[in-house]
């Protein structure tokens, strides 16, 4: 649990780290390759547009979810860009 802690910390500081250098404005696909960038170039695995298929109960394949990024096969980052803040981006939690 430490390590994905430690993760999570490393990602949240990057993300903050990428918004006061390129401020606001840009778009999504943007602050995608620059989340991708800085965790690589610290010697971490990032993946982009990384597929994880969708399974029901009963092992039937419901569908392709594409990770926005995809970190040490461990963390999902979902980017989202908006004008404001709205209810509906507040942050959920899942366990793959």
């Amino acid at each position: 649990m430490k390590d994905i802690q430690r993760l999570c910390d490393q990602i949240r500081q990057t993300a903050y780290d990428i918004h006061v250098y390129h401020a606001h404005g840009h778009l999504e696909k943007v602050y995608e390759n620059a989340m991708a960038h800085r965790p690589r170039k610290a010697g971490l695995d990032v993946r982009q547009q990384y597929p994880i298929s969708v399974y029901d109960e009963d092992g039937t394949i419901l569908g392709e979810y594409y990770a926005d990024l995809l970190l040490e096969r461990e963390l999902i980052v979902e980017l989202k860009t908006a004008k404001a803040l709205a209810s509906e981006h507040d942050a959920k939690s899942s366990v793959i």
